[in-house]
């Protein structure tokens, strides 16, 4: 890897997941998943000969979808690895990075090997570095990143109907009470 380049770490949850018992914690300014998965990598930095020891930035975005990459903390590692100052991305799993597998697809493919960033996904067990000439024709990570966007369109239309559901049932449906 260059010299004076970090490594990124990229945290992003969609929905927060701040409430204990029915109430939103004021104490608590950043989620559940949001600290775990910054635990997560922080410990495969930390046990990697490769990447412990350096320099490590942390861009997040906690309650933004991944559906497209309009996201202040995506936007910012973005401009600093267009500027030269990111070496390797670290994520939880690719879905953090992107659930659009075609943009994904761009990234892993095209952007970051041209621009010689390293992108781990942990729990996808992916490591550009194992791939010489990029990942496109590894079905694996095709077929996880077509399921990650999947999942979101998905998860949507299911909302969707049970809101219809309980609307024509005469039932309150929105976030909060009256």
């Amino acid at each position: 890897m260059t010299e004076n380049r970090k490594i990124a770490i990229y945290l992003r949850l969609s929905i927060e997941d701040d409430v204990v018992d029915g109430k939103i914690s004021t104490e608590q300014r950043e989620s559940n998943s949001i600290s775990n998965q910054r635990k997560m990598l922080l410990d495969y930095i930390r046990n990697d000969a490769e990447l412990m020891g350096q320099e490590v930035a942390e861009f997040c975005d906690d309650g933004f979808s991944g559906t497209n990459m309009d996201r202040p903390g995506m936007q910012e590692l973005l401009k600093q690895v267009k500027q030269s100052k990111i070496s390797c991305i670290l994520v939880k799993d690719m879905s953090r990075f992107a659930r659009d597998y075609i943009e994904l697809g761009d990234y892993l493919n095209q952007n970051f090997p041209f621009m010689g960033v390293r992108f781990i996904a942990v729990n996808d067990h992916y490591d550009s570095n194992r791939y010489k000439y990029g990942s496109a024709g590894m079905i694996d990570v095709g077929f996880k990143q077509i399921m990650h966007q999947y999942y979101s369109v998905s998860l949507s239309q299911k909302i969707l109907c049970a809101h219809n559901q309980l609307a024509q049932k005469g039932k309150f449906h929105a976030s909060y009470a009256f």
